[in-house]
């Protein structure tokens, strides 16, 4: 009972709360639906005191069922979206109440000092100050009506106030609420600040995470294509070669495992790693493969670990692994406003590739091209730079002559 209670009161509470609404603008209406509860809560109370103790008949109770349709009407508007027209109502029903009680329903009891409400209230439902000024002075008007303009209070009245004690307390209330209410503003600046702060942090934190299963599950994936290669020159009887592929591959995975755990490296590392990598391939390919690595303005720069090599290893299986004749590669950084790497093959062509990809059943899908783009998507989201890759697929005279991968990537500096 006491759940279904509660579960009820919070949905009044909620009425014309959204998601789209600013926070501040949430806030208001909290507010305002909470004052109605009260308010209501405090005029039932009343009406069913009267009618237990002092046993009014029904019909006297106009001004109660008045008031308790009024109080509804301000959370209907809440409902419909006139948040203004709502505040604007309950300002006027504490005016109305107010004035009510003090000349008519209990006069010479001193109830004019409710108007000490007014500022507070309106300044807790208001973010500019202009009709909580506005409201402030009206309720020092209305609070003196009953002394000067009624003559509810005699003038030799011993409770009768200064006029100019009246106006000082309700600056002091006025002056009171609106610095716990910037004080509230503030922390809720810093509690905001705060928790964009956390967001971003958990944000980061998920996306180094990402990058490092990607990296981590390249690892294995590079490493087993080189094994692949030495087999293959094993088998061939090639022992010079073989004996010189190990090297190089031990010393590729040594780099490899060094580099995956970093996010940047600087960028003579990267290439070093390239040019070995290239080493290895080369043996591979022998005399009919050459390769050039050409740098542009990158001195002092860091660049994301690993994030080259698999286009690379794309385009030596897919371009120029079935090419005949001289097959050339040209991998070329150049750094002006952003960094760009540019692979360069002579291969067959992506229509060709994928012609012979399809007749071998699709055997050889990269991998790596797919965690690297994945890693590109996370790093555009971290740095909010202009990050990813294009293909272009070169043609002389409509003939395929080879393909293109512009590469932009997040950079660091040294210094």
């Amino acid at each position: 009972m006491i759940k279904k209670i509660t579960a009820w009161y919070k949905k009044i509470i909620a009425i014309g709360i959204h998601d789209e609404f600013s926070a501040i603008q949430n806030k208001h209406t909290r507010l305002v639906n909470i004052y109605m509860l009260i308010a209501l809560h405090t005029s039932i109370f009343f009406y069913i005191g009267d009618l237990i103790f002092i046993q009014k008949p029904l019909s006297s109770h106009i001004i109660s069922y008045i008031s308790q349709f009024y109080l509804i009407s301000v959370l209907i508007c809440n409902k419909k979206g006139f948040f203004g027209f709502a505040k604007m109502l309950w300002i006027l029903y504490l005016f109305i109440f107010i004035n009510l009680s003090t000349v008519m329903v209990n006069p010479g009891i001193y109830t004019e000092y409710y108007f000490l409400l007014i500022p507070g209230i309106s300044l807790s439902i208001y973010q500019k100050k202009t009709l909580p000024i506005i409201f402030t002075l009206v309720s020092i008007v209305c609070f003196f009506i009953p002394y000067y303009y009624l003559d509810i209070y005699p003038k030799d009245h011993p409770n009768r106030m200064n006029g100019v004690v009246i106006i000082i307390l309700f600056y002091c209330i006025y002056a009171i609420v609106n610095y716990f209410k910037k004080l509230n503003i503030r922390n809720e600046k810093k509690l905001e600040l705060a928790y964009k702060e956390l967001k971003e942090s958990k944000k980061t934190e998920l996306a180094l995470l990402q990058l490092k299963s990607l990296r981590s599950q390249m690892n294995p994936h590079f490493i087993f294509n080189s094994l692949n290669s030495i087999q293959d020159l094993i088998l061939q009887q090639n022992t010079d070669s073989s004996y010189d592929y190990v090297v190089l591959f031990s010393q590729l995975v040594r780099n490899t495992l060094n580099y995956s755990n970093k996010n940047f490296i600087a960028i003579d590392k990267e290439l070093e790693f390239l040019e070995i990598y290239l080493q290895l391939e080369k043996l591979r390919f022998e005399d009919d493969f050459t390769y050039r690595i050409q740098h542009t303005n990158t001195e002092g720069l860091l660049v994301p670990s690993l994030i080259v090599q698999p286009f690379i290893e794309n385009a030596l299986i897919h371009g120029l692994l079935h090419k005949t004749g001289k097959k050339r590669l040209t991998i070329d950084f150049t750094f002006t406003d952003d960094l760009l790497c540019k692979v360069t093959d002579n291969g067959i062509g992506r229509k060709e590739a994928k012609k012979i990809q399809d007749r071998q059943g699709g055997r050889h899908e990269s991998f790596a091209l797919e965690a690297i783009q994945q890693r590109l998507e996370i790093l555009k989201e971290q740095y909010g730079t202009a990050v990813g890759y294009q293909v272009f697929d070169l043609y002389d005279n409509g003939y395929a002559t080879g393909t293109k991968v512009e590469i932009r990537m997040p950079f660091q500096k040294k210094y």
